[in-house]
């Protein structure tokens, strides 16, 4: 009679121990191909991104939270949306199409902007703090030439404050 509840017991303590088992190897499993996972890129995606590294400096300071993005200048190259923005040291890492780091090579017009909001929230008024001759395709004297692993600096000028009408 004792003999069957130790049997119960001991049969209870290895299906506790093999379920705990699984659920830890399961959890393992899904660390580690939930840190290798990348999302699937589009059909017509480069087929390489470089890594590129682009300074901004205001007046020869590095120029922080400001807004970088490039521009194909090539007819047959797809805008991919590749930007980023600067950091403390004025240095912006790209990203293409919003998810993947680097740019693909190519020659690129090189906007920036960065923009201060002020007022009450009825009353908000906002500035550029950089000349608008950088925030278009079309105006920006910046041009960026990507290859392999590109590192350039920029300077947008003095600092300015300028209103931008509603």
């Amino acid at each position: 009679m004792v003999i069957k509840p130790i049997i119960c017991l001991i049969k209870n303590i290895i299906v506790v121990k093999i379920k705990i088992s699984l659920i830890f190897l399961f959890a393992v499993l899904f660390i580690f191909t939930g840190c290798t996972f990348k999302p699937a890129t589009p059909d017509d995606f480069p087929k390489k991104l470089s890594p590129c590294e682009v300074t901004i400096l205001q007046g020869g300071t590095p120029l922080q939270g400001a807004r970088v993005a490039l521009s194909p200048q090539d007819e047959n190259q797809k805008n991919w949306g590749i930007s980023g923005t600067t950091n403390a040291e004025g240095v912006v890492q790209f990203y293409t199409y919003g998810k993947w780091e680097g740019a693909p090579e190519g020659t690129f017009k090189v906007t920036v902007v960065k923009h201060l909001v002020e007022g009450p929230e009825n009353k908000k008024t906002t500035y550029t703090l950089i000349d608008t001759k950088f925030a278009e395709p079309e105006t920006t004297p910046i041009t960026l030439e990507v290859k392999n692993k590109t590192t350039q600096t920029f300077d947008v000028g003095a600092a300015i404050k300028k209103k931008i009408p509603n």
